[in-house]
């Protein structure tokens, strides 16, 4: 364990690819602003048309989601319909079931992250590129297999969490939340 603790090896990593998540979120998002605004100057203020500029923030925009939706898994902050807390009152009736639903969005993140990376891979081997500027897509496509397999790798620390809780330890509960900090 002593990998993941600050100054180890796997820390590293792990605050690695928080500060890789945010910088690609940062960048895609300023990336985007600025085609926006380029596109309302071109097009009100000089009356030139830009083309391909809406293509672009497009496949920026889709970025964002992605990693978006990974960092939001990291965090918990995603969006859940769970209303297990509200009508289960028994803590270990509580945990089974959130384990049982934890094991579904595993399971079902797991799927989609193949299914992307199928699907890019397809994209790589017949080569489809836009309309507009003629890009390789595949540079859109990859940004679906990063960002799912980061939500199917947070979903499965999720699940080892409760697991963990379930077999009554609490240390990988402890260090998963010391990590979101």
């Amino acid at each position: 364990m002593s990998e993941v603790t600050p100054g180890g090896v796997l820390h590293k990593f792990w605050v690695f690819k928080l500060w890789l998540q945010k910088f690609v979120l940062v960048a895609t998002c300023a990336g985007f602003t600025v085609l926006v605004m380029m596109e309302i100057v071109f097009r009100y203020f000089l009356f030139l048309p830009l083309h391909g500029i809406e293509e672009l923030a497009t496949y920026l925009a889709v970025w964002t989601y992605f990693i978006g939706g990974a960092y939001g898994a990291y965090e918990r902050s995603h969006i859940s319909a769970s209303l297990l807390d509200v009508f289960v009152k028994n803590k270990r009736v509580f945990g089974v079931l959130d384990l049982v639903v934890k094991a579904i969005t595993l399971v079902v993140s797991v799927w989609m992250s193949v299914w992307v990376l199928q699907y890019l891979l397809w994209s790589i081997e017949r080569r489809p590129h836009s309309l507009e500027l003629q890009m390789p897509l595949y540079f859109v496509h990859a940004s679906m297999v990063v960002g799912l397999s980061l939500m199917a790798f947070y979903f499965f620390l999720d699940f080892a969490v409760a697991v963990s809780r379930l077999a009554g330890s609490t240390r990988l509960a402890e260090l998963r939340e010391a990590n979101i900090k």
